[in-house]
């Protein structure tokens, strides 16, 4: 019987170096980075986002973000199946009406997405310019 143990011991070191090589480790690291800034958008940033469009449109709009992504490589946010519902104010009472609006899909150009994770400078100029193209393209729709 021939003893097989070092053929072993070469695969396993093989697949060690192969996974710590840098063709290996930067594609883990940026798909790590896109995962978890997908993670951020769906998490935190759209309840941001949602309320920085309610106190720009001055409390007449509720709106209802079912999902963000960001792109590819980083440089834009997919906002999909949004739904912008209008408030009535009478008197004390606000009344939400039953003619929402909806967009199946918006796509904003936002360089460095990437960095919403690390910056809260980036991320609050980046929700008043989403917060701006989202309201622009509402009233494009009416």
């Amino acid at each position: 019987m021939v003893c097989r143990f070092p053929e072993k011991i070469f695969v396993i070191n093989w697949l060690k170096a192969l996974m710590l090589s840098p063709g290996m480790l930067f594609p883990a690291a940026y798909f790590l980075i896109y995962l978890s800034t997908n993670i951020y958008l769906n998490a935190d940033f759209k309840k941001n986002l949602s309320q920085a469009v309610n106190q720009a449109s001055g409390n007449t709009l509720q709106i209802s973000i079912k999902s963000l992504k960001s792109g590819l490589v980083l440089d834009s946010i997919t906002l999909n199946q949004i739904e912008f519902t209008p408030i009535i104010q009478t008197g004390k009472k606000r009344q939400i009406t039953n003619h929402p609006i909806t967009i199946k899909k918006l796509e904003i150009e936002s360089p460095e997405v990437e960095k919403l994770l690390f910056s809260r400078k980036k991320r609050l100029s980046s929700t008043k310019m989403l917060c701006d193209k989202i309201l622009a393209a509402e009233h494009l729709i009416q």
